[in-house]
């Protein structure tokens, strides 16, 4: 019995004695390796690199174009719009007939393209170029507008501005000719008494 007990506490001093130790774990016979712990420290974990990406963005407006001419008296180069809004310049040219400022009708409307308008819009500018010739003086010019208007559209006041042109060019038999015209076509006419009394005038010379 004491024999016993004596091989007893042995075997139980040589399984806690060599059942554990830092490379193995004996486990009634059964040999199980530890898991290698890794060392974190030393590892360094990064991060991708992040590569930089140049977006070039470009400029989604574009000017508008512009045509250059040079200037016939400075020679220099002048910018100047491609399209010409022809509808300003109609205005333009009004606003400065009521305002009596002729000569800039003139420079408005002279060697400008018209054929954009209508006809009846182009017959009314050349009426207001033929008047601002007169008011100014340019009676050749001021005819010669007023006659090729009377030959596409026959009007009392193309009459009467061709009646008054013909007077101040001295031509008083053709001036007295397109009062009675004026007189004799638009008898309804808001120069109709105008053109009355002129004629009558007239007819003292």
């Amino acid at each position: 019995m004491t024999v016993n007990k004596f091989v007893l506490r042995v075997s139980i001093g040589l399984f806690y004695s060599m059942g554990f130790t830092n490379e193995v774990l004996w486990d009634f016979g059964v040999v199980i390796t530890r898991p290698e712990i890794q060392n974190t420290k030393n590892v360094s974990h990064q991060l991708p690199s992040k590569e930089k990406i140049n977006a070039v963005i470009t400029d989604p407006f574009i000017p508008p174009v512009k045509k250059t001419s040079i200037s016939k008296k400075s020679g220099q180069l002048i910018s100047e719009p491609v399209e010409i809004n022809i509808n300003q310049i109609k205005l333009a040219a009004e606003k400065s007939y009521f305002n009596n400022n002729y000569q800039h009708v003139i420079e408005i409307i002279y060697q400008r393209d018209l054929s954009m308008l209508s006809k009846q819009n182009r017959e009314s500018l050349n009426y207001l170029l033929a008047v601002a010739y007169y008011q100014t003086g340019c009676f050749a010019k001021a005819k010669a507008k007023a006659l090729s208007l009377l030959k596409q559209n026959e009007s009392d006041e193309l009459y009467l501005l061709i009646a008054m042109i013909y007077e101040s060019l001295g031509d008083i038999k053709s001036a007295k000719d397109n009062y009675i015209k004026l007189i004799s076509l638009y008898p309804e006419s808001d120069y109709f008494i105008s053109a009355i009394i002129k004629t009558r005038i007239l007819n003292q010379h």
